[in-house]
């Protein structure tokens, strides 16, 4: 099953990302400065080997959708 989350990296922010919900093995959050001193709370989904997505939801957000899939 796959859970539907918004990318927040700089170059695809916005765009909606699927994240297969049995392959996340850790979720946090944390504060991202950009380039123009723009600070966003982000959202750090962690699938191996595969890598971290940042995504636009809050951590509660991404519990939420995980507990209901």
């Amino acid at each position: 099953m796959f859970i539907n989350l918004t990318n927040a990296s700089a170059l695809h922010r916005g765009n909606p990302v699927a994240l297969k919900k049995d392959s996340i093995v850790s979720v946090y959050a944390s504060t991202q400065v950009g380039e123009d001193n723009t600070v966003n709370q982000v959202t750090y989904v962690f699938l191996p080997p595969h890598g971290t997505w940042e995504v636009m939801e809050s951590y509660e957000e991404v519990l939420a959708i995980l507990n209901e899939a």
